[in-house]
């Protein structure tokens, strides 16, 4: 995600471009006239990276102008100095387009493609090309043999790409993720750092940096795999970030010491810029080897980070679907108006209680004449009522009683633990409360009476049911507002 330049970060930009190749053409030039260390291009290259395209030819201009002055007052000449130019703005846009067009088909998906892209063309062909545009400036300007000229541009630019540019593009990279963080208003990748982190980071690069100054003050060769194995360590276990920066800081302490004449890298180099090249190859070889790891580790995170995101969705929706099916098996055996219980749960319940051999008995009760309340004031008022019949017969049973809705007007209700003498008496209580009961509904109030057929609940919970209505029938044909029973 490309981002919008400041004016500012554009200008210092150009001025850092500017003292770099000011600085390497005044102390890192050897007789072939071009600088043996280039670190500019890199720095041009991860800025290109950073901003839109259409910011380009402004920061692109102003580099321009910075690397024709300082070639032509600290370099080769003004004739000359126009191929470096140009090989230098092509080889910083080629490098950010390509590593724009790598990273996103490969990262961090795939570490072959990726690292052998990015070797192959940003330390490599890319150099390469420029190197070609370089010899053959200053062999016309300057008569100057092309194959120097070519090996110490290649040299020097495709080590100064290789040390520098992975870490420049992961800074971008952890921009980029935290901008997009912070656009979805969460953390799809790596955690917020912590202070547990940082200090794990803090101490990792004091340890790279105490361990390459031990290395380059003392001339043995054998301790020069101590950085490299510390670099490895850190891009198994250090965030991408850290392990990216140690090249560059093996970068910054091993050429300044070896240039000075420290270390097993410069005991057979006379010339200083020679020195100093060495330093930094040196760097760029600890990057090339550490870069395919830093890169695994990267896909394996995001594996592991993504395979964590599927499991929470994934239990998450299971939780949820945990939840669908409970409320709709309540829903399936409740009953919408009531709540109660509906028919298909009171048969259930029924043929459950069917199969033990304690006493119980069902009832079933019917609301006299309730289809005269219907046509009469309306389905609101006869809701009302059921509402309210429910509440009433739900206080006069147990808690261990079954009470359901069964039909229309049709109730039913087990009655656990008692005989048939027992259950006429609990249903007699609620006939008569029911009768005295007067139900508000939205027309006023209402009274209602209720019919009921009680039977012993025997092996056969059907049989028992059909007996209990058999009742309630002898019930309603016998005048209504009372019960029937049958042994």
């Amino acid at each position: 995600m490309a981002r919008s330049p400041s004016p500012v970060c554009v200008s210092a930009l150009i001025v850092l471009y500017f003292a770099g190749a000011a600085l390497t053409c005044l102390f890192a030039r050897l007789h072939s006239g071009v600088a043996v260390i280039w670190v500019p291009s890199a720095m041009l290259a991860a800025g290109l990276y950073a901003i839109e395209r259409r910011h380009w030819p402004v920061l692109l201009a102003g580099c321009t102008l910075a690397n024709e002055l300082a070639v032509g007052w600290f370099g080769v000449g003004w004739m000359a100095g126009i191929g470096l130019t140009l090989a230098n703005m092509g080889e910083a846009v080629a490098v950010a387009v390509l590593s724009r067009h790598v990273l996103r088909a490969y990262w961090p998906g795939a570490t072959l493609e990726l690292v052998s892209i990015f070797l192959l063309g940003c330390v490599l062909i890319i150099p390469a090309s420029g190197a070609l545009i370089a010899a053959t400036s200053i062999h016309l300007a300057n008569g100057v043999a092309m194959d120097a000229v070519f090996r110490d541009w290649m040299l020097g630019h495709a080590a100064g790409l290789v040390a520098i540019l992975p870490w420049a593009l992961t800074i971008n990279i952890c921009a980029e993720r935290q901008a997009l963080a912070a656009d979805q208003h969460s953390r799809d990748s790596d955690a917020p750092p912590t202070a547990r982190r940082h200090l794990i980071s803090a101490l990792m690069v004091a340890t790279m940096a105490l361990l390459t100054v031990c290395v380059f003050v003392q001339p043995d060769g054998w301790p020069l795999a101590a950085p490299l194995l510390f670099a490895l360590f850190a891009a198994v276990w250090a965030d991408q970030a850290i392990a990216t920066a140690m090249p560059l800081l093996v970068a910054l302490i091993a050429a300044p010491l070896t240039n000075a004449g420290y270390g097993p890298l410069a005991s057979d180099l006379i010339h200083a810029p020679e020195r100093l090249q060495m330093g930094l190859i040196y760097a760029g070889l600890v990057a090339c080897c550490s870069l395919p790891v830093v890169v695994e580790q990267a896909r394996r995170r995001h594996e592991v980070a993504r395979l964590a995101r599927s499991t929470a969705h994934f239990q998450a929706l299971s939780q949820r679907a945990d939840s669908l099916i409970d409320e709709l098996r309540r829903d399936a055996l409740t009953d919408v108006l009531t709540s109660l219980p509906n028919r298909r749960a009171f048969n259930a319940a029924l043929a459950q209680q069917a199969a033990t051999p304690a006493d119980a008995c069902v009832a079933i009760i019917d609301i006299d004449h309730f289809k005269k309340v219907n046509d009469r004031l309306g389905h609101s008022a006869g809701d009302a009522v059921l509402v309210r019949f429910a509440e009433i017969a739900l206080s006069s049973f147990r808690g261990g009683d079954m009470f359901g809705r069964i039909g229309g007007e049709e109730f039913g209700v087990i009655l656990r633990g008692i005989t048939v003498e027992q259950a006429c008496k609990v249903c007699q209580r609620l006939t008569d409360r029911l009768a005295g009961e007067d139900i508000e509904t939205p027309f006023g109030p209402v009274r209602v009476t209720i019919s009921t057929g009680i039977a012993a609940i025997g092996p056969d919970g059907d049989a028992s049911l059909a007996l209990a209505d058999s009742a309630l029938y002898e019930a309603k044909r016998a005048g209504r507002s009372r019960l029937s029973a049958v042994a």
